[in-house]
């Protein structure tokens, strides 16, 4: 299988785990993956004396299709070479497999009592010679906003982070019902620009990515031929200018922060002033291991999974409890009118800013960047240079971090 196949399983399977038979919808899944009968059922087992139906995913590789009619091949590829494979009692002791696909006006139904001849047989019914027998005409597409959505939004799980996701989700749920409705076919470049008309610059943008996201899939599935929100001006709203924190303002800071009031943010303000993290990588994975900080760099692309391991300052090792959680004890809302607080109207991203404009002052910039985790903007800091524990140590010995 290749890379981009195996992430697909992994989302499926991270979605059939969400059923309460899980276990048994996941065991049907991994056999329809390889197409393999088991030589002995460990599901399904008999509930009060009843044999059951299950449901699950059956996938398809790119050199199983390659038969496919060109037409069909095009809207299965898609749906992400998937479809629905069933598992039901054909007699006392036996079972059979029934694969679907409906979707895209086509319902295709191939059914056998071994699951590789299931796959044949409907593989065979998707060849150029066969496959328009299957197109359904007068078929109800689902091609709804909210439907294309939803589609979307399946495909893009593993691919990036869950809070993206969700904020992705919360947006479109707050579009008007109307618009959520329609279908996609029948909006036009006017109906998005009623809704963006009024929207601040930094809803806008958002709003328009989302539009655009959903039109290029929906293209790609076939679902329509045009995209109106090419006609919309792209609008890259102002970010804030997030200045770091003078000598004075850190000191402030490091005097306020000891107050009892804010004992259940005091850990995680100390480690994004000392290792420079994004709040949203202060988590659960964040620790310790010898003398450096790991956690997870939450700004990669495709969801891909990489680790930030930043040398621990010796100031850092008099203030910070490492017997206790290395994370904020306190929820988003209420933690971030505190370190306003705290800050005089800054952010906890002003410590972040503060971190690597100290850093810079002691060590070169491409030694930052990397404990940021942020790309070196040279090719040859970010494929060929590879620093040692040591060296990295020695580096972060140089700052000098000011405290009271």
């Amino acid at each position: 299988m290749t890379n981009q196949e195996l992430k697909l399983s992994a989302t499926y399977i991270k979605k059939l785990a969400s059923f309460p038979d899980a276990e048994d919808r996941i065991s049907l899944y991994l056999n329809s993956l390889f197409a393999t009968q088991p030589q002995k059922d460990t599901f399904n087992k008999p509930e009060n004396g009843k044999i059951k139906a299950i449901s699950s995913i059956i996938k398809f590789t790119q050199q199983e299709i390659k038969n496919m009619s060109t037409t069909f091949k095009k809207v299965f590829i898609a749906n992400g070479l998937a479809a629905h494979v069933i598992k039901k009692p054909s007699g006392k002791t036996t079972f059979k497999y029934e694969i679907r696909y409906r979707a895209n006006g086509y319902s295709i139904i191939a059914c056998s009592t071994d699951l590789r001849k299931a796959k044949e047989k409907f593989l065979a019914k998707t060849m150029p010679n066969e496959i328009e027998k299957y197109r359904v005409v007068n078929m109800k597409q689902k091609d709804s906003l909210e439907e294309i959505f939803d589609e979307w939004y399946m495909v893009k799980e593993g691919t990036i982070t869950d809070k993206a996701l969700q904020t992705y989700n919360s947006k479109f749920q707050k579009l008007p019902e109307k618009l959520r409705k329609t279908s996609i076919s029948k909006i036009r470049t006017n109906d998005l620009m009623q809704i963006m008309k009024d929207a601040t610059p930094r809803q806008y943008e958002e709003l328009r990515t989302i539009f655009n996201s959903l039109f290029k899939y929906a293209i790609a599935s076939g679902v329509v031929s045009h995209n109106p929100v090419a006609l919309i001006p792209f609008k890259r709203a102002e970010r804030q200018v997030r200045e770091s924190l003078s000598t004075q303002e850190i000191l402030t800071f490091l005097q306020r922060i000891t107050l009892p009031k804010y004992e259940r943010i005091k850990q995680g303000l100390y480690i994004l002033y000392f290792f420079g993290l994004r709040p949203c990588e202060l988590d659960e994975e964040t620790h310790r291991e010898g003398n450096f900080l790991i956690t997870r760099n939450r700004k990669r692309k495709n969801g891909k999974i990489e680790y930030k391991k930043i040398p621990i300052p010796k100031e850092a090792e008099l203030l910070i409890d490492w017997n206790k959680p290395l994370t904020f004890q306190l929820s988003p809302k209420p933690r971030e009118a505190w370190v306003k607080e705290i800050l005089d109207g800054k952010t906890a991203y002003n410590l972040r800013h503060t971190f690597s404009s100290i850093c810079q002052q002691y060590v070169r910039q491409e030694i930052v960047d990397i404990w940021i985790g942020d790309s070196p903007t040279r090719l040859i800091g970010k494929h060929y240079t590879h620093f040692s524990d040591d060296f990295m140590k020695s580096q972060m010995d140089l700052v000098k971090f000011p405290t009271l």
